[in-house]
């Protein structure tokens, strides 16, 4: 029984490292070490593995499957941190169904920040003002700004971007990005929104065009443009235009591939009332007092 245990492991190891050689993540022999390594490995853990398996893939009920996995991605990856098991959120089906339309197959790296953006844009809907966003891309985030905000007549959805993709990045942003990344034609952004009408799209560099909303009053605003430069222009102009219980989320605040929108928030923020609010997801929050 324990052989049978520990073969089916190997099988689905094998087929984890078969999927990042597709994905050119590793090459061949690179594939054959992790199998050897992980295989190692898995004695070291034999007791909870065992107590968390059974003989057929076709009983393996979804906690036994969640456990084998933490502990799988424990001996591959320790620093990553399983959350608990049975979170709601993961089953919200309509959400799913969004992402999976908008975003590129096989990636899921921004699937908790586009939940949480959804709710906090929820949360807010009620509050006077418009919603702004720097850095919109393809439109992922801007789809549920505007769904959100559907039936708020006097409220519009004010999006920006240069779509020639990111400026040159300076010493302060570190060497992760590359000028011209995220360079995306406007159509692919008003073919994601093709279903709504509540958006206003200002096309050109930030913060070229912030001057034609100065006197506009906002309760949601999303930055997400990687750098320190715009990064600080955005929450710059922004800041004092946000209406009180108003929100900015910072997509960027808490990566290490961001160094520079950090820095740019952290240097703003030095001297306001509020205290940002380092989420998780790696965004930053501010709530407006």
């Amino acid at each position: 029984m324990k052989l049978k245990h520990l073969t089916y492991l190997k099988i689905q190891i094998a087929s984890i490292a078969n999927l990042l050689r597709q994905h050119s993540i590793l090459d061949d022999a690179s594939s054959h070490n992790l199998i050897n390594a992980i295989s190692e490995l898995i004695p070291m853990k034999k007791q909870e593995v065992l107590a968390h398996t059974i003989e057929n893939e076709s009983q393996l009920i979804d906690y036994k499957k969640y456990k084998i996995s933490e502990y799988l991605v424990s001996a591959i990856y320790p620093k990553y941190k399983f959350s608990e098991f049975e979170r709601i959120w993961l089953d919200d089906t309509d959400f799913l169904n969004y992402y999976k339309s908008i975003m590129d197959p096989g990636n899921w790296h921004s699937y908790d920040r586009k939940y949480t953006l959804q709710n906090l844009v929820r949360s807010v809907v009620g509050l006077e003002g418009d919603i702004a966003e720097a850095g919109v891309y393809k439109g992922a985030s801007a789809y549920l700004m505007c769904k959100e905000n559907l039936g708020q007549h006097e409220s519009k959805i004010y999006l920006f971007d240069s779509f020639q993709g990111l400026p040159k990045p300076k010493s302060a942003d570190g060497n992760y990005w590359k000028e011209g990344v995220f360079s995306t034609p406007v159509s692919e952004l008003t073919t994601t929104l093709k279903e709504f009408n509540n958006y206003v799209v200002l096309a050109g560099w930030i913060p070229s065009r912030y001057n034609e909303i100065e006197d506009k009053k906002f309760k949601f605003v999303h930055i997400d443009v990687d750098l320190f430069d715009p990064t600080f222009e955005s929450i710059s102009f922004f800041y004092d235009r946000v209406v009180p219980g108003g929100m900015i989320l910072l997509d960027d605040y808490g990566f290490y591939s961001c160094p520079g929108a950090k820095k740019a928030v952290d240097k703003f923020m030095v001297d306001k009332v509020e205290k940002l609010i380092n989420l998780t997801t790696g965004q930053g929050l501010i709530i407006k007092k």
